[in-house]
């Protein structure tokens, strides 16, 4: 969003990362988690998210909407192995997932920390029961749009 609230359209790796999470979380959230929705614990998921989702696509050397390309089973075991590196190494801009990158990192091994990464795994792990288990966030995209809340 812009600074008046109008809609833009991504433009770096972090931007689409973040466009990417946030629709994964919203899909799986209507359908079986609306308690997702709740802040803050929606904005700490799409972070976490992100920054795997961002971290996977630095790996394959994906950027803008090529990183729709990359696999939801990748994601997981980001989320799973290399939580605390993709957050470090999110190059999230303050006011778009940075605080919240900071906060995450500073929450790592409490409870606080252990919940959004759950979230964040039941969101993926949906997206992966629904698609099957190569799926890539590009073959969730008519999914995607069904998206109601």
């Amino acid at each position: 969003m812009t600074t008046d609230g109008a809609r833009r359209a991504p433009s770096t790796r972090w931007e689409y990362a973040v466009s990417a999470a946030d629709q994964l979380i919203l899909w799986h959230a209507s359908r079986h988690q609306p308690e997702l929705l709740q802040e803050p614990l929606r904005t700490r998921a799409v972070v976490l998210l992100a920054a795997c989702v961002n971290d996977r696509a630095v790996t394959q050397h994906l950027d803008g909407p090529d990183i729709a390309a990359v696999s939801l089973g990748e994601v997981l075991t980001a989320l799973d192995w290399y939580a605390v590196s993709s957050l470090e190494s999110s190059g999230a801009p303050a006011g778009s997932g940075g605080e919240e990158c900071a906060e995450l990192l500073q929450a790592f091994g409490t409870d606080k920390f252990n919940a959004v990464r759950a979230a964040a795994r039941e969101a993926l792990k949906g997206h992966l029961a629904d698609g099957g288990p190569h799926t890539r966030i590009t073959d969730r995209r008519q999914a995607l749009r069904g998206i109601t809340l």
